[in-house]
């Protein structure tokens, strides 16, 4: 199976930008890095235990898999469809850059 017919969703990489917000504070913003083809693959859903506030917090974790790229960093993050995900490692295999992240308070 060649690697073009594994990628077939359309995510976007985002990477945080700060700039000074003329108060002395920095303002934070997403801009975005590239938009690419990948393969979305759902690892996990689960919750946490209950924090200081007494919620639960909801997460989910995802495999992205993309063409091989080196500007992509865990700083970074994915959004595929209405989903926020947050990287958390990054893996190359071959030709493939394999991306763990996960999605919190669904």
């Amino acid at each position: 199976m060649s690697i073009a017919s594994l990628l077939r969703e359309r995510v976007r990489i985002e990477t945080l930008a700060t700039s000074d917000d003329g108060y002395g504070g920095k303002t934070a913003t997403w801009t975005e890095l590239a938009t690419v083809f990948a393969q979305v693959e759902p690892l996990y859903v689960g919750q946490s235990e209950r924090s200081a506030a007494d919620q639960r917090a909801a997460y989910a974790g995802y495999r992205v898999r993309v063409r091989m790229r080196t500007d992509v960093a865990a700083s970074m993050r994915i959004i595929w469809k209405t989903h926020t995900l947050t990287i958390h490692s990054i893996h190359e295999q071959g030709e493939i850059l394999s991306i763990l992240t996960y999605e919190e308070n669904l």
